[in-house]
């Protein structure tokens, strides 16, 4: 089958199409396994920093990139939930996050992950924008469940017109939350279309704390729900954040080593050594069954959509990782495997 390998470490550069990597066998009578037929790939924007620092080891090679997925049954154990063991089902899926770090991602013809790993959706949906749910949707509706977002609040979205704060704008808006949302001025029409009440073009003003603090003194927001990782936007958040707000992030804008010195710094200096008198929650988001089930769910219904910014074909998934890179992309890069 063709599989996308990373034979070293580095970049999405080095990635190689294989077209002769072991296609995985179906699972025996007794597994808990189903094999799938993918789809679409969707990708997400850890990768690159996944393979520029898992060293090229024995229990690391061939290492396969990816982690959601869309795609049909072909096989399944016995042991498989009841609803993903029909050979012709659609399903979303996800690899575990240990089965991804060490090299066995999705990014390939067939993938082979427990029942478990997987949701069963409608035939009818869009199969490029649902490979999305997992990764996206997951972390999204995670922020939203740990802020408790209800009728009645007031959230600042940073980052509105990404992967995560796509799906995030719209599930605070199923919550009945005013929102208020984060993104560049091109991107505005997009994340107007997402329902939010209001709309900043972070790129009109010099400090976007300094506009938010002009703005909302006087009526604070009761959470901010940070995309990007603007620690700035922490720093500042007493001028906009009620004092039992919380800002919740899940971004890396300023790199891996300066956001963890950060959110060491947030959450635990305290105040009279100059830490700031908010909260600040961050946290893993690994995907879950029931979180896709739930949202695959609110998409069938037409409650929310995954926003796809665009579709490559497998042979061009080092120009899909360079679009991931630029970090304009509105919605989900997702990469078309199956064969028409």
């Amino acid at each position: 089958m063709r599989a996308w390998i990373r034979p070293q470490r580095g970049p999405a550069t080095n990635l190689q199409l294989s077209t002769t990597h072991p296609t995985p066998p179906p699972p025996p009578p007794s597994s808990p396994d189903v094999l799938i037929r993918t789809s679409h790939v969707s990708l997400t924007f850890n990768t690159e920093m996944l393979m520029n620092l898992i060293p090229s080891t024995p229990l690391t090679r061939p290492w396969i990139p990816e982690i959601e997925f869309s795609g049909e049954v072909i096989a399944a154990g016995d042991n498989a939930p009841p609803e993903v063991r029909e050979p012709g089902t659609h399903v979303i899926g996800f690899q575990s996050i240990l089965g991804y770090a060490t090299g066995r991602g999705v990014l390939a013809e067939y993938i082979r992950v427990p029942g478990t790993h997987l949701a069963r959706v409608d035939p009818g949906v869009d199969m490029a924008a649902v490979s999305g749910i997992n990764g996206a949707g997951s972390c999204a509706l995670k922020m939203c469940r740990r802020a408790g977002v209800r009728e009645g609040h007031v959230v600042l979205v940073n980052g509105a017109s990404g992967s995560v704060g796509s799906v995030l704008v719209q599930l605070c808006k199923v919550r009945g939350a005013r929102v208020v949302g984060v993104a560049s001025g091109g991107n505005e029409e997009m994340v107007r279309g997402l329902g939010v009440d209001e709309f900043i073009d972070y790129r009109k003003h010099d400090s976007l704390p300094e506009y938010l603090a002009s703005q909302y003194g006087d009526k604070p927001f009761d959470f901010v729900l940070d995309c990007v990782g603007t620690q700035a936007l922490y720093v500042n958040s007493p001028a906009y954040l009620k004092a039992e707000g919380a800002v919740i992030n899940i971004g890396f804008l300023e790199g891996i080593a300066a956001t963890t010195l950060h959110v060491l710094a947030n959450q635990f200096l305290p105040t009279w050594l100059g830490g700031v008198p908010r909260r600040y929650i961050t946290f893993s988001t690994p995907p879950t069954r029931d979180a896709a089930i739930y949202l695959a769910k609110l998409v069938e219904e037409g409650s929310i959509r995954i926003p796809v910014d665009s579709v490559f074909d497998m042979e061009d998934v080092v120009a899909a990782y360079e679009r991931v890179a630029t970090k304009r992309a509105r919605g989900k890069v997702v990469i078309k495997v199956r064969r028409d």
